[in-house]
């Protein structure tokens, strides 16, 4: 009996050291040269790396299954493979990637390979844990632990973001990365002239990492400059600023300022709005300068209508006439009304003004795409004429007019 108990305590003492990180004296840095792999594939064969290997970019991931810490990457590591695996590269014959667990159990080893969908790439796994000879010469002593190796076999990053890897990939491939500037609005309500201004935008990859931070204009547009096409995006809305406290749904217009169904805080508290990859095109901004050419007309409408006045439509062919010559600008239509209205009611006949003239440039030829129609109500008077303060009639027709802004 005591023979098997003894038997027992040296098993229990063998799997625990295996468990435990041992006193590794071995500590990589940059520019090493990476040690070999000689481990048990997922075929149940050994298998053996020695690097540079195949003129590649290595991506190894020492995780463990009884660490959940450690397989918080394994998706941020496959969607790295799929994106750069078989991207064309300039020096370098391509990218892959080498996970190892660091474990005894196999079982739950091979569910997880299971789970994350790791099937299609090389996996290893070190059933000594971390008393294995290369976990030992990889200097791994803790989890997770991440190592890209050049096509050199140099390391090249110790832990790197991912993030990181990108930038390091996209630097060698043949072509730049498709960038374009993505700009969209942020609305109060679904109405255009309800932007929300100085407002913090953020855009994340589907990881939730921040790619970039900027802030809506004065009419509620943002955007986010240069930015790598991806599958997918998160725009997030900064929900701390006060307004935003007690606000339970926004909205938000596309490039074009088609108005999206309306955005509710998710159990975080926060406004996400996730775009996939087929979407995204919806936000290519068109390239404006930043300086608007404008100028202010006094359109006529029949009464409180939307019936353009037959008398300002030739105010209208003339820029339909600027259109057309000068083929690269887009156009801003933007109505405003006096204060007798209810608010909500001025800001909808501004609205239905602002598409009328729209409605009439594009019965002339002018494409509609090159033509954005925003009610502005009565948001900006430009005299006391406010609600319910008394004005005369010129007073309000000083406040009812169209604004015209050209962009290239």
């Amino acid at each position: 009996m005591r023979k098997f108990y003894l038997s027992w305590i040296l098993v229990l003492h063998s799997f625990l050291n295996a468990q435990l990180p041992p006193d590794n004296k071995v500590s990589l840095k940059v520019g090493d040269k990476a040690p070999s792999l000689v481990l048990m594939g997922s075929d149940n064969s050994i298998q053996g790396f020695n690097f540079p290997l195949n003129d590649k970019v290595y991506l190894i991931h020492f995780w463990s299954s009884g660490y959940s810490k450690s397989k918080k990457f394994l998706p941020r590591l496959i969607n790295l493979y799929q994106r750069y695996n078989s991207l064309p590269y300039r020096n370098i014959e391509g990218f892959d990637v080498i996970t190892v667990a660091v474990q005894s159990d196999k079982i739950a080893w091979k569910q997880d390979l299971e789970q994350y969908n790791l099937n299609g790439i090389t996996n290893l796994i070190a059933q000594r844990g971390f008393n294995d000879g290369s976990i030992k010469n990889w200097g791994v002593t803790d989890l997770p632990y991440t190592v890209l190796v050049n096509e050199n076999g140099n390391i090249v990053m110790i832990n790197p973001t991912m993030l990181q890897i990108e930038q390091y990939l996209d630097e060698a491939r043949n072509f730049p990365p498709n960038k374009k500037d993505l700009r969209g609005r942020l609305l109060l309500s679904p109405n255009l002239a309800n932007g929300v201004p100085s407002h913090n935008m953020y855009l994340l990859n589907i990881f939730e990492d921040t790619l970039q931070k900027t802030k809506t204009n004065d009419r509620g547009v943002f955007t986010f400059l240069e930015v790598k096409l991806l599958n997918d995006f998160i725009f997030r809305f900064d929900t701390t600023q006060n307004q935003f406290r007690f606000i339970n749904e926004i909205y938000l217009a596309d490039a074009n300022d088609v108005v999206l169904p309306a955005i509710t805080k998710n159990n975080r508290k926060l406004f996400d709005f996730t775009i996939s990859g087929k979407d995204i095109q919806k936000f290519y901004a068109s390239e404006r300068k930043a300086n608007a050419i404008q100028f202010v007309s006094k359109i006529k409408f029949k009464g409180n209508s939307s019936s353009i006045d037959p008398l300002s439509l030739k105010e209208l062919d003339k820029i339909v006439d600027i259109l057309n010559k000068q083929q690269d600008l887009v156009l801003e239509v933007l109505c405003h009304t006096d204060s007798r209205l209810d608010d909500d009611e001025s800001l909808k006949l501004t609205q239905e003004q602002a598409n009328a003239i729209k409605s009439y440039l594009v019965s002339k030829g002018i494409v509609a795409g090159r033509i954005t129609a925003i009610g502005m109500g009565e948001k900006e008077i430009l005299n006391k004429c406010k609600n319910k303060i008394p004005c005369s009639e010129a007073e309000h027709l000083e406040n009812r007019r169209t604004e015209f802004k050209f962009y290239r």
